[in-house]
């Protein structure tokens, strides 16, 4: 009997040990997860602001009210739209002598002198635009050089409070009138990191009792995450109650542990079912964050991070000699005045049915991604020839040159394409970019709504049916088989 005793509470001990030590490796797991999406999260926002900023920055209406201080139609299309469209918390804008013409708190226009609460702050972002990278990056987009004005982003303390602070300046659209690069008007676009985000990132991730707070010291269990600037300091800390699953089953199966302690089997197939299903539930929340990691939540396609893998992966299996992979850079036409004319939701509608109308007409084997904005790529595999790459750019350009109906309106638009492909023309990921967009902004510029096939250090463009002689052309002048 006492060696059956012994074996008994041996493997009660056993057990309890094991049990023990998987909820504490569940639990580091569970709060591993939490930290990485929280971390994406903010990288995310921090990340999204200049995007938003400059849909509303780069327009010439912008800067004739900012010129003839028109307060009412900078409230309704600056400040209403900052909050409304891209949750901008503030918005402050400056004239080129850094003086307030127009601030927006939560929704609602106040004093332009409310800016002056926030300067010493919002100054060293300010300062940073004007340095003379940013000024050459200001030059070159005012020449049509750069895809996107420059801005400078921090973490920042505003009235004690946590902010994703972002100062971009704001340009013309069509008009050439530029002012002198660094005397340009500065938009300052503010996203509080407040109970509000905190209420969002809540919902959207589950985190249960999320908080920002600038005091360190934590309550009880509670996980903390710094919130820190480009500089590395620590200016705030977002704190909650992490996800215990390993913790929720051990209460979950006490009960049943104290009412069986001589039946040590039953008890340690019940936990090893509990434990099984936690993680389950791990690995299908793990699987869904990468699936959110790897995916543009507007049009359900892959994002950049897809782009890299899908691309890695087919370099690595690419036979030699021929070209047996291509790479199409899609840039889409007069989308921002679509966006401009007809409201951001019309422009998301849009990009949903451009997404859906290329999908139609890719091979399973293809993989189309949104890399952000209007830009979209296509990486299409195993081709035979040039022509099969610029066949497909023709189908998409004819695919979208339909028009479009986005809640009751009429959309045209059209399409650029760059083209490059892999080996032949390319040994690299980073030249089969390159040269794609080298092709991109040479379709861009040559008339839009086509697309330009790059070959080694010419680029070609034209219908399928031409453009293989051109390639062959471009060949045998160098020589080449």
């Amino acid at each position: 009997m006492v060696p059956i005793v012994i074996a008994i509470l041996v493997t009660i001990g056993t057990v309890a040990g094991f049990v023990t030590w998987s909820i504490g490796r569940t639990d580091e797991h569970a709060l591993a997860r939490q930290t990485t999406l929280l971390q994406q999260a903010l990288a995310d926002k921090v990340a999204a602001i200049p995007v938003g900023q400059m849909d509303l920055a780069v327009w010439d209406e912008a800067l004739t009210a900012i010129e003839d201080r028109d307060l009412q139609w900078l409230n309704e299309n600056i400040g209403g739209s900052a909050f409304d469209s891209y949750g901008q918390g503030r918005v402050y804008l400056l004239d080129a002598n850094g003086k307030p013409i127009y601030a927006m708190r939560d929704g609602g226009q106040v004093p332009a002198k409310a800016f002056e609460t926030v300067r010493e702050a919002i100054t060293p972002l300010i300062e940073e635009l004007h340095s003379l990278d940013n000024l050459a990056a200001i030059d070159a987009y005012n020449n049509f050089i750069g895809d996107a004005p420059p801005a400078t982003t921090d973490m920042v303390l505003l009235e004690d409070r946590p902010a994703i602070v972002s100062v971009m300046p704001m340009l013309h659209n069509v008009s050439t009138d530029f002012a002198p690069v660094g005397e340009e008007p500065v938009y300052v676009a503010v996203l509080m990191l407040d109970g509000g985000m905190a209420g969002a990132l809540q919902n959207q991730f589950l985190f249960e009792k999320a908080r920002f707070d600038t005091n360190p010291d934590i309550a009880g269990s509670e996980a903390r995450f710094p919130i820190s600037n480009k500089g590395g300091e620590t200016i705030a800390w977002f704190k909650w109650q992490p996800d215990r699953p390993g913790a929720r089953i051990l209460n979950d199966t006490l009960p049943a542990l104290l009412g069986a302690l001589f039946v040590a089997g039953a008890i340690i197939v019940v936990l090893m079912r509990n434990l099984q299903r936690a993680s389950s539930q791990l690995q299908a929340e793990r699987a869904d964050a990468q699936h959110r990691a790897m995916h543009d939540p507007l049009t359900g396609l892959g994002n950049r991070a897809l782009f890299r893998d899908r691309l890695d992966s087919a370099l690595r299996t690419l036979p030699r000699g021929e070209p047996r992979l291509a790479l199409l850079a899609l840039d889409l036409d007069r989308f921002k005045q679509v966006n401009d004319t007809l409201g951001h939701e019309a422009g998301d509608e849009l990009l949903r049915q451009v997404a859906a109308r290329i999908t139609s007409i890719l091979r399973p084997s293809d993989t189309l991604v949104r890399l952000g904005g209007d830009e979209f790529a296509v990486l299409q595999t195993g081709i035979a020839t040039h022509g099969d790459a610029a066949g497909l750019a023709q189908r998409i350009i004819d695919s979208l040159q339909a028009p479009f109906h986005l809640a009751g309106k009429v959309a045209e638009i059209g399409v650029s394409i760059g083209i490059a492909t892999v080996p032949d023309l390319a040994q690299t990921d980073g030249e089969l970019v390159t040269r794609a967009d080298d092709a991109l902004y040479h379709a861009k510029s040559g008339g839009r709504n086509r697309y330009c096939f790059h070959a080694n250090a010419e680029l070609l463009a034209g219908h399928p049916t031409q453009l293989e002689q051109q390639v062959r052309q471009a060949f045998a002048e160098r020589g080449a088989a």
